[in-house]
């Protein structure tokens, strides 16, 4: 159970090397939120948690947050967001498992609410989960204070920075963040510093480093995060 945290009651945090999923349990039914790189056997250390049944939402389709989709007879995720997990598709999933959410959808759990956002650059169907009542936000990857992957198929600098220009519009609904890498929970300011972390990237103002292992891109550290992109150019 080294893995658990408990946050609230009937809020838990599961870490795995650096990712988190997170658990919701409500008065009929548990929402699990991704499911990490796969070490974990998440579904059977979820029911440990709650007698409640499971199901899952991804917040969007990169490998360390699909690891145990396959535990899971139904998945839900945004549909902009079904063409990236299907080209890399977990072993032992399928596509008839996967439904849609929708922007502007609540998922209701009675004692929790959560609006579905869309939030498309760092995949194109990144979504975020807003609890209004509670000021809480579940950002994903594109909220945090660690290493953004900006590199490889279904990165679109532009339309991140857009998803960032809109969450900052809406940081008076929430108080507290809940990234899926770096620290936690994150205060909504740290928004602002990402999106100009952005722009100077893109406008050639950040150093260009070296990345932390061998990867098809460059590091570039801003005043709150760093970004891993892979210019076109750096190459020549």
């Amino acid at each position: 159970m080294d893995h658990i945290v408990k946050i609230a009651e009937h809020f838990w945090m599961i870490e795995e090397n650096d990712v988190r999923s997170f658990l919701l349990e409500g008065e009929h039914r548990t929402m699990l939120v991704d499911t990490g790189f796969g070490t974990l056997r998440i579904r059977e250390m979820a029911a440990c948690l709650t007698d409640l049944p499971i199901f899952l939402v991804n917040t969007h389709t990169d490998g360390d947050h699909t690891g145990c989709n396959r535990e899971f007879e139904t998945v839900y995720m945004h549909p902009a967001e079904m063409e990236h997990y299907k080209n890399a598709l977990p072993e032992g999933c399928s596509m008839e498992a996967v439904r849609p959410l929708w922007e502007g959808d609540t998922i209701d759990l009675g004692c929790w609410k959560f609006e579905v956002i869309l939030t498309p650059g760092h995949t194109p169907g990144s979504i975020m989960l807003l609890e209004r009542e509670k000021r809480m936000l579940i950002s994903g990857d594109t909220i945090q204070d660690g290493e953004i992957y900006m590199f490889g198929a279904g990165r679109n600098m532009e339309a991140f920075q857009c998803s960032l220009e809109k969450m900052t519009g809406m940081s008076d609904a929430f108080d507290t963040i809940w990234p899926s890498h770096g620290s936690y929970p994150l205060a909504p300011d740290i928004i602002p510093g990402i999106l100009k972390g952005a722009r100077e990237l893109m406008e050639g103002k950040l150093q260009e480093m070296e990345p932390p292992r061998p990867m098809p891109c460059k590091k570039y550290v801003c005043d709150v995060a760093a970004f891993l992109y892979g210019k076109d150019d750096w190459r020549k």
